[in-house]
């Protein structure tokens, strides 16, 4: 009797065989503080008469033993939002979505499933390690501010043990071709200033960090070219300035000279008085010279004398 009712409950599926029920997922997952991490995991049972009806996942920080009861990080009959997110089913995918991981979310996670006929916890469960990432720099030559012909190394830490976890390095956004934790700089340029970041990622979860590098001085490459370039520019200028000021010294010289050339001499002409008038004839008939060409020499025609006389005087008067 007492097997024949064991059959009948194994058939039925009330009596769950271990095989037929479980929860796989990785025994660690780590975490950048400040970004997001998914913590994969499946889960199967027995599908003969079976239906999921209810997803549950709890933090073992304020949980314990097997999930049996709240709180819950995750429940899937509530519809309360948080930074835990279920990105599974209700088939076979329980993984935990966590955004902007803080490091009070470190600990053991267990999900736990319940079904029409069963009800079970994946134990053990998983741990979530979270972790800062830094970017250190460390000088290998020089001190004080960055110059040119120094050397140092960025470096990525992350205090997180991960088998497939790579660190990609970019500069401004672009994507630098090397990769592991550290990045090398045999010798500095002012061309090396910019904001580097290194990326650390897994098939879960990344996270980055980023610091600023400035070197001082000129790229010993580009100054004789900058050098060249603008000298050429100040001496063109400097040659457009004499042209200028020689045209113009030019010009104001031939109008000066063409001025003294053409300026004729005025004599302003003073209102004369009447006895000023009368000094003036008498001064013309004064000086009045009487030449006869057809003298003699010692001897003077007065005759001739007189009728000249007569005539220069007359003109004099006219005048």
């Amino acid at each position: 009797m007492h097997l024949l009712v064991l059959i009948l409950l194994t058939l039925s599926g009330v009596l769950p065989q271990s095989s037929d029920y479980g929860v796989n997922y990785s025994t660690l997952v780590c975490a950048v503080r400040g970004f997001s991490v998914s913590i994969p995991c499946y889960y199967y049972y027995h599908p003969i008469n079976s239906t999921v009806v209810q997803m549950l996942w709890c933090s073992m920080n304020s949980n314990t033993d097997l999930c049996l009861n709240p709180p819950y990080v995750y429940n899937s009959s509530s519809n309360t939002k948080s930074d835990f997110e279920f990105a599974g089913n209700n088939k076979s995918d329980c993984t935990l979505l966590i955004h902007n991981v803080q490091f009070n979310y470190s600990g053991e996670y267990k999900f736990r499933f319940i079904t029409n006929l069963i009800r079970w916890t994946g134990d053990p469960g998983v741990t979530l390690q979270v972790t800062d990432l830094k970017v250190s720099l460390i000088r290998l030559s020089g001190n004080g501010t960055l110059k040119q012909g120094d050397s140092l190394n960025l470096r990525c830490d992350v205090n997180c043990t991960h088998t497939s976890s790579q660190f990609v390095w970019s500069k401004n956004n672009q994507p630098l071709n090397t990769s592991g934790p550290v990045l090398h700089f045999p010798a500095l340029t002012v061309r090396d200033s910019g904001n580097y970041t290194c990326t650390w990622e897994t098939n879960v979860t990344s996270g980055s960090e980023t610091i600023s590098l400035h070197v001082e001085g000129e790229n010993p490459a580009q100054w004789p070219v900058a050098a060249v370039v603008t000298a050429t520019v100040l001496f063109v200028i400097f040659l457009i300035l004499l042209v200028v000021i020689y045209r113009r010294w030019k010009n104001d010289t031939v109008e000066d000279k063409s001025g003294k050339a053409g300026a004729q001499p005025q004599v302003k002409q003073l209102p004369q008085s009447n006895e000023e008038v009368s000094k003036q004839e008498e001064v013309t008939y004064a000086t009045v010279s009487i030449k006869d060409n057809n003298m003699n020499k010692g001897h003077v025609n007065t005759e001739n004398k007189k009728v000249d006389i007569s005539v220069i005087y007359s003109s004099v008067k006219i005048k």
